[in-house]
């Protein structure tokens, strides 16, 4: 082996420079960003055009709020996904719940809608057979997808 480099002197050391610069690469553009405090890496690029206002929530807070059956209203914001958690009779049928989700779309902008993906949470502080059920909107979709539609949590 000390044959092999004494031989070929440039041709190591121009090797290993290269080998050296690889690494260096490797850690600056795959291992470096790891590293970084965001968590959404650039899926949230373009956010700040599409901020969702308070008076915007409170406008959907409000809209569910006249629904009959409904007790409470809460909103959080996950990235991408806008939360909102709809404390309900559990007398409430499930069809008009579904209307109440559509409060939901109707308020908010094309743009925040076409954005955004929207989860509609609705729960009972009872026992029941349909409830919890949470509707799902995707960014740019027409209309809620649902689970647990109708069938027992557990």
């Amino acid at each position: 082996m000390k044959n092999f480099i004494k031989k070929h002197k440039k041709a190591c050391i121009i090797g290993g420079v290269l080998i050296l610069l690889f690494l260096i690469f490797f850690i600056v553009v795959f291992i470096a960003p790891l590293f970084s405090n965001n968590k959404y890496g650039d899926r949230l690029e373009g956010i700040e055009e599409h901020e969702v206002t308070k008076s915007m929530v409170n406008d959907v807070t409000s809209a569910l709020e006249e629904n009959e059956g409904v007790t409470d209203v809460s909103y959080h914001n996950e990235g991408r996904i806008l939360n909102f958690i709809v404390t309900i009779n559990p007398s409430v049928t499930l069809d008009s719940v579904k209307t109440y989700a559509n409060d939901v779309t109707d308020t908010l902008s094309k743009k925040i809608k076409n954005y955004y993906d929207i989860e509609v949470f609705f729960i009972t502080e009872e026992d029941s057979d349909i409830y919890p059920v949470i509707g799902y909107h995707h960014k740019g979709a027409k209309e809620f997808s649902w689970s647990n539609v109708g069938e027992s949590s557990e």
